[in-house]
């Protein structure tokens, strides 16, 4: 598959993505994520082909956050040493033995609402410490300098709420858990923010646990507050059904759920499904108007 390539031999790969966007990494010339990209472009050249839309998850090597991106904004790929693009055999029918060898984990857009989470008191108070603390919010990221995938304010220090969040989260885990057909586990963390998305801020398709890093996350969760009445519409969470292909690759059909933003919510889903935040439109563009979420995971001890 590739070209005067010893197994163990270090490929350096330029990566041009849709929108101008570009990411250099370093791979083992059989390494499968390497694979998986190489095969998505030597497809394009066929187009009587299926070629479903697949989501690649990179985790960075400097240790920070994934980058996701759909395997159809995959521009070209450059690399040193040349690496050839693997051969395309026309499709056959497969057998079933072949079928049931390659047959991807299906993670259903399973999901729990819990309406009025907190108390009234609660839900207000971390409202009113938010907008207090307007100034210690900053831009999100995702690693490296890809502005269209992410937009949105984070803020990480909030101690009181944290656990707060935490210990009403652990006395309905077993809830949580039966519903989304999950077996008990002991937690290892339960990590905790604070999410301001503002007019026209969203956060594009991806998973929360493709990478060493996060690999132990289980579930994810997302517990809304924000001014009444509403003053933004959109930012719905949009959970797709996914296909998981490789570690590397999943696949997001076309059949997804989306669940608006109710105010002293909480949604808990399973970690490894696709998922995305439409686009927000807040008119005012005033900050104390954002769709405000305290969100997290939940990791399982090894």
């Amino acid at each position: 598959m590739t070209s005067n390539l010893t197994e163990t031999q270090t490929v350096h790969v330029m990566l041009l993505i849709a929108g101008g966007h570009q990411c250099e990494l370093s791979l083992p010339s059989d390494a499968p994520l390497l694979q998986d990209m190489l095969e998505a472009i030597a497809l394009r050249s066929h187009p009587e082909r299926s070629q479903p839309n697949k989501l690649f998850q990179i985790p960075m090597e400097d240790g920070g956050p994934t980058l996701y991106f759909p395997s159809r904004s995959i521009v070209a790929i450059a690399t040193e040493p040349p690496v050839s693009l693997p051969e395309i055999a026309p499709e056959t029918e497969p057998t079933q033995s072949q079928l049931a060898a390659s047959a991807p984990i299906v993670i259903e857009s399973k999901f729990l609402k819990i309406q009025n989470f907190l108390s009234e008191a609660e839900n207000q108070r971390i409202l009113n410490y938010v907008i207090e603390n307007q100034g210690e919010f900053e831009d999100s990221r995702i690693g490296i300098d890809e502005p269209n995938y992410r937009r949105s304010k984070i803020f990480y220090y909030f101690q009181d709420f944290g656990e707060l969040i935490k210990e009403r989260i652990k006395q309905v885990l077993p809830e949580v858990r039966d519903h989304l057909g999950l077996p008990p586990f002991e937690i290892s963390e339960i990590e905790a923010q604070i999410t301001a998305h503002n007019h026209q801020h969203y956060y594009k398709a991806h998973n929360d646990n493709g990478d060493s890093e996060t690999s132990n996350r289980i579930i994810s969760y997302i517990y809304y507050f924000h001014r009444e009445p509403k003053p933004f519409s959109g930012g719905q969470l949009r959970i797709y059904d996914t296909l998981k292909l490789s570690d590397t690759l999943y696949s997001m059909p076309e059949s997804y759920t989306d669940i608006p933003p109710t105010n002293n919510s909480i949604i808990f889903f399973i970690s490894s499904c696709c998922h995305e935040v439409r686009p927000v439109i807040c008119p005012s563009r005033n900050f104390l108007d954002s769709r405000f979420t305290l969100n997290g995971w939940i990791r399982k001890a090894s």
